[in-house]
């Protein structure tokens, strides 16, 4: 008989590649759970209805939270997804608790502090299973003197509060599915005796989503495959278009420039009128194709602009990627074999460049991308690490 599962999870527009890794998530715990979904989300979504018989579907709409003077600034530096936890959605996962015998309770990361108190006094007997995946940049934009002084200070608070709520949910919980090698060992070190709870799950993809028949023809083309919702995204584009993008002109004339994002600001719409090389595609659906078309995927690998998944899916697509020396590390890449790494604006332009005059380079290194994808992020072998843990 199958056990049955409490799934809590939040809808946040602003963090795509998060929601992305949630439902991922999800997909693979419905083979082997009956589970209760239990969304937090604004309004209503048709994304999981009659998605399983398995599935259970109980949606929690977020009110509004009052204002406060001085917390509230503090709060929205300290995560940008945890959202206030109100009566409403208290009362929904009492009243599942009293109704079913649940043995695990998986938390997404936009919940964790919010839930795991009331989850483990509910149901003491059940396995809590988190995804701690750290998604949400704690940078702090610099709007002026005064402002940078007393935001320095929020931070410097929100650090010690977030070190607090990571010690607090490695006791609590009974398995910590971290999204890199990086984030496990700072969970490990917050407590040897938990140490053994935390285990990688690094992003993946599900290849059977990027299969196609059709061969596809290179063309003297880039693209720009990053999170463009939010203010670092925005500005990577403009640095990119006003830094990086001359120098490959001037070596490859006819390039064109392909910049995909559900949500593109203004100013980026500005230079697709003012430079005809540059397109804009505002529908994230045809991203495969423009990868596939495209010779080389520039990626921008920084807090804010969740590109992890949009290398995984240029290596899925048999498409180079070019992007930065930050960030790289949680990914099992090398300069060279299966990526071009850049410390700066001159060298990215150098690699893209390099891909576009010389495609056999290219065809090489996504060949080498595509093996490694196989061997740590395709969603078979991580859908077999988890069940077996759970």
């Amino acid at each position: 008989m199958r056990e049955r599962m409490l799934f809590l999870s939040a809808h946040n527009q602003c963090s795509e590649e998060a929601e992305l890794r949630t439902e991922s998530f999800l997909v693979i715990l419905l083979e082997k759970f009956d589970i209760d979904l239990l969304e937090y989300c604004p309004g209503a979504r048709e994304r999981f209805a009659n998605f399983s018989p398995a599935l259970t579907l109980h949606r929690v709409g977020k009110a509004v939270a009052p204002r406060r003077t001085l917390l509230r600034p503090l709060n929205r530096l300290r995560s940008q997804a945890s959202h206030d936890a109100g009566k409403e959605l208290r009362t929904e996962i009492k009243e599942l608790c009293s109704q079913h015998a649940y043995s695990h309770i998986f938390i997404s990361h936009s919940l964790l502090s919010n839930f795991i108190d009331l989850i483990s006094s509910l149901l003491p007997g059940a396995v809590i299973v988190t995804d701690a995946q750290r998604t949400v940049s704690r940078t702090v934009e610099r709007e002026g003197t005064v402002q940078r002084k007393i935001r320095h200070h929020y931070r410097k608070i929100n650090e010690a509060r977030v070190r607090h709520d990571e010690r607090k949910l490695m006791s609590k919980t009974g398995l910590l599915l971290a999204a890199s090698e990086w984030d496990a060992l700072s969970f490990k070190a917050l407590s040897f005796a938990n140490a053994g709870k935390v285990h990688v799950v690094p992003p993946f993809v599900n290849l059977q989503e990027y299969q196609y028949t059709d061969p596809v023809c290179k063309e003297n083309g880039i693209m720009l495959h990053w999170d463009m919702h939010t203010v670092q995204g925005k500005n990577a584009v403009m640095l990119f278009h006003k830094k990086i993008y001359p120098l490959i002109r001037a070596e490859v004339p006819d390039v064109q420039c392909y910049i995909v994002s559900s949500g593109v600001h203004p100013e980026v719409l500005a230079l697709s009128r003012a430079d005809s090389s540059v397109k804009v595609i505002e529908e994230p659906r045809q991203a495969a194709e423009y990868i596939r078309r495209s010779k080389a995927v520039l990626v921008y690998l920084r807090e804010g602009s969740h590109s992890q998944k949009k290398i995984l899916e240029a290596w899925a697509l048999r498409t180079p990627v070019v992007t930065s020396l930050r960030g790289a590390e949680a990914l099992h890449c090398e300069h060279g074999r299966n990526i071009l790494l850049a410390g700066t604006t001159v060298a990215m332009a150098e690699h893209a460049i390099k891909l576009l005059q010389t495609p056999e380079l290219g065809s090489l290194i996504a060949d080498r991308a595509y093996r490694t994808l196989l061997n740590h992020y395709e969603m078979k072998n991580v859908k077999a690490k988890v069940l077996s843990l759970v």
